[in-house]
């Protein structure tokens, strides 16, 4: 835009100065004129159309265009992409966890059974039962009721309940027998039958077998609550221990 003043302003200048030249040049003219005899008009000179600058930047004497900066250089075309990387070597999979090992199931021990638990109204069978398992004895079997009545003279009748074992073969003189009265009145009744029976057997061995004979004279009459036991063995304390064991529980 500068440029562009600047120009304007020499041409206007320029152009000024040949209209002035223009001007000096006319008055010399009519000068001549005048003193000239001739009478004849000379025709006004004609006014030469002044030539009005033109703002266009053709008619200015502006110096060709400037040329455009060249454009700024066009980056070369990226270089193409590296290949693609190697897909990364994949991690080595979790080791797969040791197979557990099978448990070994430990070897159950045989559990020991242990003897019945009659309760204080546990029946009289049960309460032998529970003695035989404690305490191991001869083959021995059931008693009857009429066994009962016969070898102790016990009226059933006073018994809410009883039971009994007596040797298998006739050669033992173990025996047990449990007897639950229904009043307390009537023990001693059964303690007198069970005397009996004891003295029937000694009388049996004595001059059978001295050792069962003996064994007959070791029996125990013991009364735990409303239970009365007689028992006959070399090992008459022990089933002694477990009569009250099981009597208790």
């Amino acid at each position: 835009m500068k440029k562009r003043a600047i120009i304007l302003l020499l041409t206007t200048m320029i152009m000024g100065g040949v209209l002035s030249a223009c001007g000096g040049n006319n008055n010399n003219s009519s000068n001549n004129t005048a003193a000239s005899p001739t009478p004849t008009a000379t025709a006004p000179a004609e006014e030469s159309p002044s030539v009005s600058p033109d703002p266009s930047p053709s008619a200015s004497a502006e110096p060709s265009q400037t040329p455009a900066p060249s454009k700024e250089p066009i980056p070369s075309a990226k270089p193409s992409e590296p290949a693609k990387k190697p897909a990364a070597t994949p991690s080595p999979s979790a080791k797969p966890s040791a197979t557990p090992k099978p448990t070994q199931k430990p070897t159950p021990k045989p559990t020991v059974k242990p003897s019945p638990s009659p309760s204080a109204d546990a029946a009289a069978s049960e309460i032998i039962d529970a003695m035989l398992k404690a305490v191991e004895q001869p083959a021995l079997i059931a008693m009857t009721a009429d066994d009962v009545k016969n070898m102790y003279g016990i009226d059933t009748s006073t018994l809410a309940d009883y039971s009994g074992r007596m040797p298998l073969m006739n050669v033992k003189t173990n025996e047990i027998a449990v007897f639950k009265v229904k009043k307390d009145k009537d023990i001693d009744a059964v303690k007198k039958g069970m005397v009996s029976r004891a003295e029937a057997v000694q009388k049996q061995f004595e001059s059978y077998l001295q050792d069962q004979y003996e064994n007959a004279k070791n029996y125990k009459i013991v009364v735990q609550g409303n239970y009365v036991l007689f028992v006959i063995s070399e090992s008459a304390d022990d089933l002694v221990k477990a009569f009250k064991a099981a009597v208790k529980k």
